[in-house]
């Protein structure tokens, strides 16, 4: 009973820690989202490219083009391990004011982060998580409301026995990244790509 206990006892500092740090990071006016930004300091170069409708569009459709390669690449990469994160993996594409994409993110189900990290009903991190219980009705998911917790036994086994690590995400878009810089550099003197936030493993 008082190894269970001091499980809870953890997860709930680490509970009350992690929603200490979200708060501060919403305070401070850090994006919490996990996208990869791309940032300029002239908001006038942004202006200016805005009022060419032909190279925007080129922009964003180069843009566009490598984040569908890295998609089939990361399908490509998980389909031997889950064929649902393949199937359900899409890339999404946000534009800021003037129609030029600033942000992009890759959206697959929160079973695709288990098979990253290796974790599984049994092997849970240090932390935990919590979920909600979704059912399927005629094909479409519902939110059932249950909200579930990992099991305080299985935490600490993350990555260990038949549950290894499979890192089929953070690769592939740590390897594919420089070619993004070199397509924003084509169209922007002053764009930043800000990609720490997208990986798995931080």
């Amino acid at each position: 009973m008082g190894q269970i206990k001091n499980a809870y006892d953890a997860y709930n500092e680490a509970k009350r820690y992690n929603a200490a740090v979200k708060k501060q990071e919403k305070l401070l006016g850090k994006s919490t989202s996990r996208l990869i930004r791309i940032e300029t300091f002239s908001e006038i170069e942004r202006y200016s490219m805005a009022q060419d409708a032909k190279r925007v569009t080129e922009y964003n459709n180069a843009v566009i083009a490598w984040q569908n390669s890295v998609s089939m690449q990361l399908r490509a990469g998980v389909i031997s391990r889950s064929m649902r994160v393949a199937r359900e993996l899409i890339p999404k594409a946000y534009t800021d004011d003037y129609g030029i994409i600033n942000r992009l993110g890759f959206s697959f189900p929160r079973h695709g982060i288990y098979i990253h990290k290796g974790a599984g009903k049994g092997y849970g991190g240090l932390i935990g998580s919590k979920w909600t219980k979704l059912k399927k009705i005629n094909g479409i998911e519902i939110d059932t409301g249950i909200v579930r917790h990992t099991n305080p036994v299985s935490k600490g086994k993350l990555g260990t026995g038949s549950r290894n690590a499979f890192e089929w995400f953070d690769p592939v878009i740590k390897n594919r990244l420089p070619e993004l810089s070199d397509i924003v550099l084509r169209y922007f003197d002053t764009m930043l790509i800000d990609a720490t936030r997208i990986f798995i493993d931080k």
